[in-house]
């Protein structure tokens, strides 16, 4: 009698194990209580593996998500996956990484996205100034763990392979503007630079949790400086300095 309970036991767990490791994602999507903002079309595959043709939120089509989950992180209590997503979108956002979900909240590795800077100008603010803007935005993010309000810790990189900035004064060959990043408790640090044979940048930006932030930077023109954009060098607040630099500071709140 012992041996056909256990029996009944582990064949019901065999069948348990089955059915939820060929649960349908279409099955999932359509019960799981999902926000109202978002909308999954052409669910494929299982929760395991599988893919949605097109993800929208509030109306705005992000493209295709493919996912695959790693069983060995449920036995560490994470909800992990390899997702791969934007083929297909408005924006033109791909990307690919691992996004998983601990005790301690969200989290993510090793995420590589990239986007046109036209696509992100706009959902951006408006510039200041009129500026033809072009090229690539490439994030590299090689970790992120969530805390509110931004991050309990992180470390990653911002690329924008550019070559012009264009003005209705003159163009501004700048070359790539490469940044680092990194997040401890929710205060994030920031610096940049750039170097062409027309300008050399440099810039650093804290933002504190309280949504404060500073921000200091200069620029310095070099030999092959445009000589319309060196006419309009007067008017700066700032002058330069004894190196050459023309230094800005700027303080404000997010």
């Amino acid at each position: 009698m012992k041996r056909i309970i256990l029996s009944g036991l582990f064949l019901g767990g065999v069948l348990s194990t089955s059915a939820l490791v060929h649960l349908p994602a279409q099955f999932v999507a359509q019960y799981a209580p999902l926000p109202n903002q978002l909308s999954l079309v052409g669910v494929e595959g299982t929760i395991w593996q599988g893919s949605a043709h097109q993800v929208t939120w509030n109306g705005q089509n992000y493209g295709q998500l493919n996912w695959q989950l790693s069983p060995s992180q449920l036995l560490t209590a994470k909800l992990e996956a390899k997702v791969r997503f934007g083929r297909g979108s408005d924006i033109q956002l791909q990307g690919r990484g691992v996004v998983g979900y601990a005790s301690s909240g969200p989290y993510a590795e090793n995420v590589i996205a990239s986007m046109p800077v036209t696509s992100l100008l706009e959902v951006a603010p408006s510039l200041p100034v009129p500026l033809d803007l072009n090229g690539q935005v490439e994030l590299s993010l090689r970790s992120y763990s969530y805390a509110a309000p931004f991050c309990q810790a992180a470390e990653g990189s911002l690329v924008w392979n550019t070559d012009v900035i264009g003005s209705p004064i003159a163009q501004l060959v700048t070359g790539p503007i490469v940044a680092q990043f990194n997040c401890q408790d929710s205060k994030v640090d920031i610096s940049a630079e750039q170097n062409s044979d027309q300008v050399e940048s440099s810039a650093k930006v804290t933002l504190e949790s309280n949504r404060n932030y500073v921000a200091t930077a200069w620029f310095k023109p070099q030999s092959e400086f445009p000589s319309e954009l060196t006419q309009q060098l007067k008017w700066l607040p700032n002058q330069a300095d004894s190196e050459g630099k023309f230094p800005f500071t700027y303080r404000g709140r997010l």
